[in-house]
């Protein structure tokens, strides 16, 4: 808007509406990188197509020539921008494998872009049937010649998607062929500007769900974070490409009863289907509460007083003596000082973290799973080292060899609940007593099952 406003010349503009493009994209790098190669790629089609608007077709030497040195300012702009970031950034997963697991079920897909789809199958009859108006005898004598070799490409892609659909790629057949009849319609000359840009949206928005069949952010967890990260993107576009499809098909039916009520009638029936999605899911949320005489609350730490957490050789620690002290850390507490609790790896996302996930405060280790994910570029052994010392922290009797430790990672408050009585020796408990004693430790707060001190 601030560059078309300008009353220099086109060029300044361009140049003006790339930078800020560039800028754009490229701060995506520092904010979600996983956004980054999908809008660049969007960004990408969009100078393409404005230069073929400018330059008279696609297919034209100068179209290509300007949008390619348009591309190489847009990703200049986007790199350096944030260079400062991303050369000081460890990005652990950098590179695309194939995946050779499962792949997603029809059913599966259906449920999460059935709606999506209602409108998009719609959206690409109506823009088939508005081209095939233009259609005239000529020009489709001027296809003849090419009959054969049509029918020919056909067979071959219905033998494609048949292989693949045997392969175990359920939603191969479907996906391939909306996005390929999408990508055919974008393309077709005479096309106005917001039918093109819808088009464009939703082949690339099913072209990323076809992506993730095949391949993977290597090094992540199986394909789950790049189904995630990816099926997040496809559903902001598919929005946006749905919401103009939705608009433009309703105002073709809505001069047909028969259509307009079968239209209606349909869309009423998937929106009431994705509807009863947060009611049932949260009442399956609900249902496997570890408590069900905790309150219904948005309170995320009002199960606590009412369960036990079922650990190591089958011990149960209650979190009720962990609520009282959490609650006195959030209340007494100020700044962000470092906390040490007990630590224990054994499942994914254990309640051995659970001081720092209720105070926020900074523990010495969090959950390793995350933290070697989310610091893949670093040794292993720095998260190792780590997950030792808090366990020498406890376990040993020593208090000089407690306070080095202390002093390495400057905690300022240390915490002593059932949980740490559990995982560790009693005569390493018992030092911090002793620390107390000689002067290194403050007790701060004591209540039936938690000691937290202060270190001094």
């Amino acid at each position: 808007m601030f560059a078309a406003n300008l009353p220099a010349c086109s060029q300044t503009r361009t140049f003006i509406r790339l930078g800020i493009g560039g800028l754009i994209i490229g701060s995506l790098q520092a904010i979600n990188i996983w956004d980054y190669p999908t809008y660049l790629v969007i960004g990408m089609l969009a100078i393409l197509y404005v230069s073929a608007q400018r330059n008279g077709g696609l297919f034209k030497l100068q179209t290509w020539s300007r949008a390619i040195l348009s591309w190489l300012l847009l990703f200049a702009v986007a790199w350096l921008t944030f260079y400062p970031f991303t050369s000081n950034f460890g990005a652990g997963f950098t590179s695309i494998a194939l995946w050779d697991g499962s792949q997603t079920h029809l059913s599966n897909y259906l449920i999460i872009y059935g709606l999506f789809l209602f409108f998009i199958i719609g959206y690409l009859i109506y823009e088939f049937r508005r081209w095939a108006k233009t259609w005239t005898d000529e020009q489709l004598r001027q296809w003849e010649p090419l009959a054969i070799p049509l029918l020919l490409a056909v067979v071959l892609y219905l033998i494609l998607i048949v292989l693949l659909a045997l392969m175990g790629y359920w939603i191969a057949p479907v996906v391939l062929t909306l996005t390929i009849i999408a990508g055919l319609l974008g393309l077709r000359p005479g096309l106005d500007a917001a039918g093109r840009v819808t088009l464009i949206l939703i082949a690339s928005a099913l072209g990323i769900t076809l992506f993730v069949e095949f391949f993977i952010v290597e090094g992540t967890i199986g394909r789950m974070n790049t189904v995630f990260k990816f099926y997040m993107q496809v559903w902001l576009l598919l929005s946006v490409a749905s919401g103009a499809a939705a608009v433009t098909v309703w105002q073709a039916v809505k001069s047909k009863p028969t259509l307009k009520h079968a239209w209606a009638i349909g869309l009423g029936l998937l929106v009431f289907a994705a509807l009863l999605y947060p009611i049932l899911a949260t009442k399956a949320k609900w249902e496997i509460r570890m408590s069900k005489d905790a309150p219904r609350t948005l309170d995320g730490m009002a199960f606590m007083p009412y369960v036990s957490y079922g650990d190591i050789n089958g011990s149960q620690i209650s979190l009720a003596n962990d609520y009282e002290a959490i609650r006195w850390m959030q209340e007494n507490i100020e700044g962000s000082p470092v906390i040490a609790e007990g630590y224990s790896d054994n499942y994914y996302r254990t309640i051995s973290n659970r001081v720092a996930m209720y105070t926020g405060l900074t523990d010495i280790i969090g959950w390793s799973g995350h933290q070697r994910q989310q610091r893949a570029v670093l040794p292993g052994s720095l998260i190792d080292r780590r997950i030792q010392d808090v366990h020498r922290l406890y376990n040993t009797p020593n208090p000089a060899e407690a306070q080095q430790i202390l002093d390495t990672y400057d905690v300022q408050y240390v915490y002593v609940g059932d949980l740490e009585n559990v995982y560790y020796a009693p005569e390493g408990i018992q030092k911090f007593r002793q620390m107390v004693e000689i002067g290194l430790l403050d007790e701060v707060y004591r209540n039936d099952g938690v000691v937290i001190y202060s270190v001094r």
